[in-house]
């Protein structure tokens, strides 16, 4: 009589040019879904969790480098594609904060009409008016980092790089590259001229509306060019 042969066990054949891939993905869906498990992430010692976020970013960055580099055109555009959407999420809360800050700005100057008096008072209106510089010279290029935020910042690079801005504008203002907004010819009202019964010192935002023009304006430079060059 014949001895029954063991049954073998069905395994899924990966081609080898994907297997990599399909195996660190695995991977790192493993490792994310522990640390989203709360049961099991309040009986893990800190040293595991911090042991488990360090493999997940070894393995992002190892999914990374298996994914092949784009011809530079098409990194070019995807980096334009990236830059307009930051720009487009970030414009909507620039310009409400610009309406913040000015409000905050004719509020404490209505409450305190003699700040100028006062040293500490002026310190804060100072403080206040470098709150809406900020906000209208921040990088065009950097994803906005907000100056109201609803919770205070936790990321230490974002913290440094608010910093690093503010000092630079402040600096600017100092020296005279940059100026308020009526010393700029805009029209619009300054932050430090503005009293009760005047509009709130915004920054005039039509700046940011003819930068998108003119970006717009170049890149249709560029297509009628390679229009012709192909014609």
């Amino acid at each position: 009589m014949q001895a029954p042969t063991e049954k073998k066990k069905f395994e899924r054949k990966v081609a080898p040019s994907k297997a990599p891939g399909r195996l660190l993905k695995k991977k790192l869906r493993d490792l994310e879904r522990l640390l989203q498990n709360k049961d099991k992430l309040k009986d893990l010692p800190e040293e595991v969790v911090e042991e488990t976020k360090k493999k997940i970013e070894d393995t992002k960055k190892q999914i990374a480098a298996l994914v092949p580099a784009a011809p530079p055109a098409v990194a070019a555009a995807e980096k334009r594609t990236e830059t307009k959407a930051a720009k487009k999420n970030s414009n909507g809360l620039k310009f409400t904060e610009m309406r913040r800050a000015g409000r905050k700005i004719s509020a404490y100057k209505k409450q305190h009409p003699n700040f100028e008096a006062s040293e500490e008072e002026s310190k804060a209106v100072a403080d206040l008016e470098l709150d809406l510089l900020y906000i209208k010279h921040f990088p065009k290029h950097e994803e906005y980092i907000s100056i109201y935020p609803e919770s205070p910042l936790t990321d230490s690079e974002q913290v440094k790089t608010q910093a690093q801005i503010r000092e630079k504008i402040e600096k600017a203002l100092a020296s005279g590259e940059i100026k308020k907004s009526t010393e700029s010819g805009s029209g619009s009202r300054s932050a430090s001229t503005s009293s009760a019964g005047e509009k709130h010192p915004v920054s005039n935002w039509s700046e940011a509306e003819e930068e998108d023009n003119e970006e717009a304006g170049e890149e249709e430079k560029e297509r009628s060019s390679k229009k012709m060059k192909t014609a």
